[in-house]
């Protein structure tokens, strides 16, 4: 019997601020790809690639309006994205942050 992958089975400190069990991986799949890239554990996103293709996840990033620069470069290099593609490259936000990482 093969287990289906749910959003239980990732690292509970990722649900913080919602209920686990009402979280819907294929209806929330850029909030939950958003939320392991910047949030989560190898472990993590391993469990991501599993639930979704390689072009799920290259069409989930590029769609994101804004994503940390660590997980923007992560997400860039694993998938072979280019950054000036990406949104969350291109409409950056108005107010620039208080710190430069």
């Amino acid at each position: 019997m093969i287990h289906q992958i749910s959003a239980a089975d990732f690292s509970s400190h990722l649900f913080w601020d919602v209920n686990v069990s009402s979280v819907d991986l294929e209806k929330n799949r850029a909030w939950m790809v958003r939320r392991v890239l910047e949030k989560g554990l190898l472990v993590d996103w391993l469990l991501l690639k599993e639930c979704y293709s390689k072009d799920e996840l290259r069409e989930a990033v590029t769609s994101l309006r804004s994503l940390e620069k660590k997980a923007t470069t992560f997400a860039c290099a694993v998938l072979d994205l280019d950054r000036t593609k990406l949104r969350c490259y291109t409409t950056k936000q108005s107010q620039a942050t208080p710190w430069n990482y």
